[in-house]
């Protein structure tokens, strides 16, 4: 075959390339669960605190297969799947109590649009149509065609599924959605970080609310206790120009305020981005008004940052400024 004809079979630039069959599939999270398992979760709060969920009546309510491994973006191996289906379910709680706690009464109450931006597979948007089908109107996206057609092919069809670029641009008007989900995408951006959040907060309803995870210094002390996560990011040794990394560097705080490994010199889009709380108030704050970081409340690592565009005036405010004239 000639490069000529080699080229023109690959992806443009600004899609990500993965080759993966969507048709190869696992059953459903209830068939997956033996019998001797006990079906807990570990999770933790937006408070910080640990909590536990018995999942195995909720998981019989998904009748979706699950992904496999090569299908999941890195969260959990074969033997791992109930849990992959259960982290999804602990996100999706945790974001109904910050919709419960930031948003208006009055908003909370109406049919909500979210969009999960970076959905891959729908790791988190089954349990936002499953649970939540009576309140939310599920969106997703996703730069990758294989994550896209198998979401597009396995999830309900009432889970809407556009396949969008790594340019700053979603095909959505302004202040569509009221609620706007990114779980570890943030930690993959680069160069384009301030882009993509001017591009969520055009797209998100003035008295919405945005909840990006990151990896800050919450996360950075967990990578002792996660030996394969450790064993993942010393690769970045391997890539020329990298900050230089040692097994003894995760025992002190983490070293700057933004960090951004190359883990690939192949891969655009392989990056581990590391950010410090005090980054997100310095430079976040510039278009949003920060309402929490929920330290490790993303599979007990990540911590995500709850987000309201700083151009809306909360009903609520609005409401009590009223009262107080």
């Amino acid at each position: 075959m000639s490069s000529d004809s080699q080229n023109s079979n690959r992806l443009p630039q600004f899609l990500r390339e993965k080759h993966t069959s969507p048709d190869n599939v696992l059953p459903p999270p209830a068939e997956l669960i033996p019998d001797d398992h006990h079906a807990i979760l570990n999770y933790v709060d937006l408070d910080g605190q640990p909590q536990k969920l018995e999942y195995r009546n909720l998981a019989k309510h998904d009748l979706m297969p699950i992904p496999m491994p090569v299908d999941r973006e890195g969260y959990g191996t074969i033997e791992h799947s109930p849990n992959f289906w259960a982290t999804g379910h602990g996100d999706w709680l945790n974001v109904c109590e910050a919709i419960e706690r930031y948003m208006s009464p009055t908003v909370e109450k109406q049919r909500l649009r979210l969009l999960d931006f970076g959905c891959a597979t729908g790791r988190f948007l089954r349990h936002s149509y499953v649970f939540g089908q009576d309140k939310i109107d599920s969106w997703g996206c996703d730069f990758a065609p294989a994550n896209v057609a198998w979401a597009k092919q396995h999830l309900d069809p009432n889970i809407k599924i556009i396949l969008n670029s790594d340019v700053p641009h979603l095909p959505f008007s302004d202040g569509y959605f009221d609620v706007v989900t990114a779980f570890s995408v943030f930690t993959h951006i680069d160069i384009l970080e301030d882009a993509w959040l001017l591009e969520l907060r055009r797209i998100t309803n003035p008295n919405g609310l945005l909840y990006l995870t990151i990896q800050n210094e919450a996360t950075w002390s967990k990578i002792v206790d996660r030996p394969s996560y450790q064993k993942h990011i010393l690769r970045a040794n391997d890539v020329p120009g990298n900050f230089d990394l040692t097994e003894e560097r995760f025992l002190q705080p983490l070293p700057q305020n933004r960090l951004a490994f190359r883990m690939s010199e192949a891969d655009v889009y392989n990056r581990n981005v590391w950010m410090s709380s005090d980054y997100i108030h310095q430079n976040w704050s510039r278009y949003f008004e920060i309402l929490d970081i929920a330290n490790n409340a993303h599979t007990c690592f990540q911590s995500p940052v709850i987000l309201r565009p700083l151009d809306g005036v909360p009903a609520k405010i609005a409401e009590r400024e009223s009262v107080r004239s």
